[in-house]
């Protein structure tokens, strides 16, 4: 009868159903140390691994926040942990660090390096976004700032990303040394986008790089 050819065809695609194989060509999406980063994000890897090292932490609500710019006194803080959080002999004296509680010992330590300078004598700027050239000029001094086989690139770069004419002269040589050593990338439409803020998860993921190039398991925190 007609119900009993329905009930008959309700089973046989029921059956069916079951019989297909799993989709396995979705991969898995996977949760980490912070529910706004999975593993479907291109920095999972870098902020997990950053995070586990101690580099960088989330917010209370559990979030990391990867678009959000990093300040010139996270970035600081962030270079200070993983490199050991070493001790400075003095303070540094900048009129708009005086509350600088939570990153006095690491700005103190980077300055009396002369890893980070202020935007003025007075003025270091803890709140300002950081660029890309900031951060990879830091990271230029923290190696030493010395050019190397990248001098002899410098031309190519200077063709190969269309913005290179707006990159500041105290940064060039120190953009062109990380792009050498694969620290930074363009950011698409073959731009190296100089003065842009670096995010988040862009700095975690360039600190990671730097670490596992210049230095030991030792040394990284």
């Amino acid at each position: 009868d007609k119900k009993s050819e329905d009930d008959k065809t309700a089973e046989d695609d029921k059956k069916s159903e079951e019989e297909k194989p799993a989709d396995t060509t979705q991969e898995e999406v996977k949760a980490g140390s912070f529910r706004d980063v999975t593993s479907a994000h291109w920095a999972f890897a870098s902020v997990e691994r950053a995070a586990e090292l101690g580099l960088v932490t989330g917010y209370s609500d559990g979030t990391f926040r990867p678009d959000t710019p990093v300040t010139r006194a996270q970035f600081v803080l962030m270079l200070w942990r993983m490199c050991g959080k070493p001790a400075a002999a003095k303070s540094a004296s900048f009129a708009d660090t005086a509350n600088g509680g939570w990153y006095q010992d690491a700005l103190n330590w980077a300055v009396e390096n002369g890893y980070v300078n202020g935007l003025s004598d007075t003025r270091f700027g803890p709140n300002a976004p950081i660029t890309r050239q900031q951060a990879t000029a830091i990271l230029f001094r923290l190696n030493g700032g010395q050019s190397g086989a990248e001098l002899m690139l410098s031309g190519i770069y200077d063709q190969t990303f269309t913005d290179s004419a707006s990159i500041a002269s105290w940064a060039k040589d120190a953009l062109w040394w990380a792009v050498y050593h694969e620290l930074v990338s363009g950011v698409g439409g073959s731009r190296i986008a100089p003065e842009a803020n670096a995010s988040r998860a862009q700095i975690a993921a360039i600190l990671l790089r730097y670490a596992d190039k210049f230095m030991t398991m030792e040394e990284a925190a």
